[in-house]
C-alpha cells in the first residue's frame, strides 16, 4: 500500500514560497486515492497546494479532526477550490466555543454557519462512531479518554443555554489508514491525547500497530514538561516507525523528540511531503 501525506497548513513554513500560520491541513494520498484533512485557518492549504502541484478538485472528501477555527476556518477557501466533496465531523464541530484567559474571552470555533457549508457540499456525515472516508481510511469517531495525564484544557469552553461550560471536546478525532504492517495515523490537535488516541488506534486495528502518525499534539500549548515527558515515554513504548509531528506541537517539543527519537522523528512544516 503506497501512502504519502503532504502538510498544506502548519505553524511553521518550509521554503519560499510556502506560507504559514496558525493552523493545521494535511494532503493524504493512498494507491493513488486522495483525502483532505483539515482545512488550516484560512486560504493557505490552497495557496500551499497549488505551489506543490497538488489538485484538490482530485480529492474524495474532506475530514473536519474538530471544530477549532485553525482547522475549519479555512474551509470555505478549500470547497471553492475543490467544488462540491463530502465532508465528514463529529455532531458537536459546530458548538460555539471560545478560549478564556482572565477577563478575555475570544470566538474559536467554526465561523460560517452549518447550513452554508452543507449547501456547498456533496453530502455531509456527521457522525460519533467510525465512519469509513475511502477504502481502508476511516475516521476513528470519539477516542476513549483512558490515560491519567491527558485531558481537556482548562481555558477551553463551550456555551450552552448561555453560560459558559468546559468543553469536553468530544469531536477531536483522527484519521487512521489501516495497513497489514501498522495503520498510519493522522492527528488534529489531539485534544483526546495523542497516547489516547494511538492506543485506540492499537485497539481497532487490524495489524496492533503504529506504523506511523502525522498531525498536532497540543502538547506545545502551555502542557507541564512532565506531561511531555511521560508522553514520550509513551511513544517510546508504542515505537512508531515515523513520526511526523507539528501544529500545536510546538518548536520546543519538537526539538525535545528530535533528540530523543532521532530518525524516526520528522518536525512537520508546510510544504512537506513524505511517503509513509
Amino acid at each position: 500500500m503506497e501512502i504519502k501525506v503532504g502538510v498544506l497548513d502548519d505553524n511553521i513554513a518550509g521554503v519560499p514560497p510556502f506560507r504559514a500560520e496558525h493552523g493545521l491541513s494535511v494532503w493524504l494520498e493512498v494507491d493513488g486515492r486522495s483525502f483532505l484533512w483539515d482545512c488550516g485557518q484560512t486560504d493557505l492549504a490552497v495557496f500551499n497546494a497549488r505551489v506543490l502541484g497538488i489538485d484538490l478538485r482530485l480529492i474524495e472528501g474532506i475530514g473536519v479532526s474538530h471544530g477549532h477555527l485553525d482547522h475549519a476556518g479555512g474551509l470555505l477557501a478549500v470547497l471553492q477550490a475543490t467544488g462540491r466533496k463530502k465532508l465528514y465531523a463529529h455532531p458537536d464541530a459546530w458548538l460555539p466555543r471560545y478560549l478564556v484567559a482572565g477577563n478575555a474571552r475570544v470566538f474559536v470555533g467554526i465561523v460560517y454557519r452549518f447550513d452554508a457549508i452543507e449547501s456547498m457540499c456533496e453530502s455531509v456525515v456527521l457522525s460519533r462512531e467510525p465512519v469509513e472516508v475511502m477504502p481502508g481510511v476511516s475516521l476513528t469517531g470519539e477516542v476513549p479518554r483512558i490515560t491519567d495525564f491527558e485531558g481537556p484544557e482548562p481555558n477551553l469552553f463551550i456555551e450552552k443555554d448561555g453560560n459558559l461550560i468546559a468543553d469536553p471536546l468530544l469531536d477531536d478525532q483522527a484519521l487512521v489508514v489501516d495497513t497489514p504492517d501498522g495503520a498510519v495515523v493522522l492527528t488534529g490537535c489531539a485534544h483526546s491525547g495523542i497516547v489516547n488516541i494511538l492506543k485506540h488506534v492499537i485497539a481497532t486495528s487490524s495489524s496492533g500497530r503504529i506504523r506511523a502518525v502525522v498531525g498536532g499534539t497540543h502538547l506545545g500549548m502551555g502542557a507541564p514538561v512532565s506531561r511531555v515527558e511521560v508522553t514520550m515515554d509513551h511513544l517510546e513504548e508504542i515505537a512508531p516507525d515515523k513520526m511526523i509531528f507539528n501544529h500545536c506541537t510546538g518548536s520546543v517539543v519538537m526539538s525535545r523528540m528530535l533528540d530523543r527519537f532521532k530518525s524516526s522523528f520528522i518536525p512537520g512544516v508546510t510544504g512537506l511531503v513524505t511517503e509513509l
